[in-house]
């Protein structure tokens, strides 16, 4: 029983997390990319200060959502995929379609951005 109850508080702080739309727009960037993405990249994808990006991120890393890994001074995240149904249902904001006009919007700039990577790395943000 213990087991089963910290699997529902994890669940419902997971919810919690998505429960914003900011973070909610974030976890479908992140689901749509499949691969890590840099601060500066959500930062120019959702055209939200760093401030609030970097914040919305720790709380999606606090809830399990996304994982965090340091790249010399870049700070890289990503979508945690085993995650179950919640990983589902991020993933299908953005798939086969995105799922309304502002996350269409971020995926649109976050393409545009991307293009930016030399060999797959992000070299545009000296602040990440």
């Amino acid at each position: 029983m213990k087991a089963e109850l910290r699997d529902i508080r994890a669940a419902v702080k997971a919810l919690k997390a998505l429960a914003d739309v900011n973070r909610l727009r974030t976890a479908a960037l992140l689901a749509r990319a499949g691969r890590e993405l840099c601060v500066c990249e959500l930062v120019d994808a959702l055209e939200e200060s760093q401030y609030n990006v970097s914040r919305h991120l720790g709380a999606l890393c606090a809830a399990g959502l996304i994982r965090k890994a340091k790249r010399g001074r870049w700070a890289m995240y990503s979508l945690v995929k085993d995650r179950g149904p919640l990983a589902e249902y991020i993933g299908r904001l953005v798939r086969p379609r995105p799922c309304c006009d502002i996350i269409a919007a971020d995926l649109a700039r976050l393409e545009r951005r991307l293009t930016l990577r030399r060999r797959g790395v992000c070299v545009v943000g000296g602040n990440c």
